[in-house]
């Protein structure tokens, strides 16, 4: 059998980020499978780096038993890439100039694609993730006959330019990790001609039979329920916005008991006077972030944008329900699907969604039951390696 090549701008176990977790992931459940899979990579380290910077050493690797072809990227021309690259951030309107110059000049790697170029045939197939950068999209150029894409397409400017759009049509294969995504594409994009299916994102299990939620309100001293919102805090993720919403939350349910925890990376100013009532307990354990999903009396995950949800199908296997905006299709779509969550699009629907789920723990009880079943039924090694191998061979 010939391998599988995952092309992804950086990999690594530890490297943060949708598309990057689940490259490493289904990589890794590949192999734990027998089929053979490799990961073409570039010699950045993560996202946030210097992307015209080579910072790790060119090569092939054995990385937690996985084959990875590093590969020197080449210097950026700032000067181009900055404007054109803020137009696109902003939805703004771009001219063809501005697009070229977006994909030349933000990373790439031209040794990557003359080693694609010349061993495309030793491949079975080349999936590339995410959609948006330049070994997706001068990668797969090198590569018609056997490329394959997980765009983990948002509704963003880059989605919209128009060499993606004519890109898009000519990949042989397509993985989408959600309904919404799916339905996204093929608005944007003619894929009349390309074999697509919703796949979803592998979710490690069997975790969630050692957890021990009074082990986590112990050690951070944490009695009364709680909300957890677990991932980076940032404008972005709109964690600012729950923290808002949450300390309106109390100032009108003075009474309430609620705390709201976040845990993971990032900053965030909690306000004085909620001292008390707030937690930023920043980067935990693996085993006290499972812990802390147990202990929760739900999750929320305020993010407008997301193609999966690693936390929110986390939350379901340790049977704890949900709550998502509405803002974003994706998370509220899984939530309507399983009746695992509720969501909301204002103050005053999470206000009502809070005043319900924590008056009626019977239910939430239930809505934590749906999504584990869920979760179990859809994205659990068994399920997605059987769809996997079914529509890629």
């Amino acid at each position: 059998m010939k391998p599988y090549a995952f092309v992804i701008p950086w990999y690594g176990d530890d490297i943060r980020g949708g598309a990057e977790s689940e490259c490493n992931q289904l990589a890794h459940l590949l192999k734990s499978k027998g089929v053979p899979v490799e990961v073409l990579t570039t010699c950045v380290k993560q996202a946030s780096d210097d992307r015209g910077a080579n910072t790790l050493p060119a090569g092939v690797f054995d990385e937690s038993g996985i084959k990875v072809r590093r590969f020197p990227v080449k210097p950026q021309n700032m000067e181009r890439l900055v404007p054109a690259n803020l137009k696109l951030f902003r939805g703004e309107p771009t001219t063809p100039e501005d697009e070229s110059a977006y994909l030349q000049e933000d990373i790439n790697s031209p040794e990557m694609y003359r080693y694609i170029r010349q061993h495309r045939r030793e491949y079975e197939y080349f999936i590339f993730l995410p959609y948006l950068y330049g070994p997706t999209y001068f990668g797969s150029l090198e590569c018609p006959e056997n490329a394959a894409i997980m765009p983990c397409l948002h509704d963003e400017g880059y989605a919209h330019m128009e060499l993606m759009k004519e890109r898009m049509r000519h990949f042989k294969k397509m993985m989408f990790l959600s309904k919404p995504e799916s339905d996204l594409a093929h608005e944007l994009y003619d894929l009349s001609g390309v074999d697509n299916m919703v796949m979803g994102a592998y979710v490690e299990s069997g975790w969630e039979n050692e957890l021990h939620p009074d082990r986590f309100r112990r050690k951070f001293d944490i009695d009364q329920p709680f909300i957890l919102c677990a991932g980076r805090k940032e404008p972005g993720k709109k964690t600012d916005m729950l923290l808002d919403y949450f300390c309106q939350y109390k100032r009108r349910r003075p009474e309430s008991t609620v705390k709201l925890v976040f845990i993971g990376g990032g900053e965030i100013d909690i306000p004085a006077a909620h001292s008390a009532d707030v937690y930023d307990l920043g980067f935990v354990s693996q085993q006290d972030k499972r812990d802390a999903y147990a202990a929760a009396y739900m999750l929320c995950n305020p993010s407008f944008f997301e193609s999966f949800s690693i936390v929110i199908m986390e939350s379901w296997l340790a049977k704890r329900p949900v709550l998502v905006s509405e803002q974003c299709k994706v998370t509220t779509n899984f939530c309507q699907e399983n009746n695992g969550g509720l969501w909301f699009d204002s103050y005053p629907v999470f206000e009502g969604c809070l005043d319900y789920m924590l008056s009626h723990p019977a239910q939430m009880e239930q809505m934590g039951r749906n999504g584990e079943k869920y979760v179990k039924q859809h994205f659990v090694a068994e399920a997605i390696y059987k769809k996997f191998r079914g529509f890629m061979g």
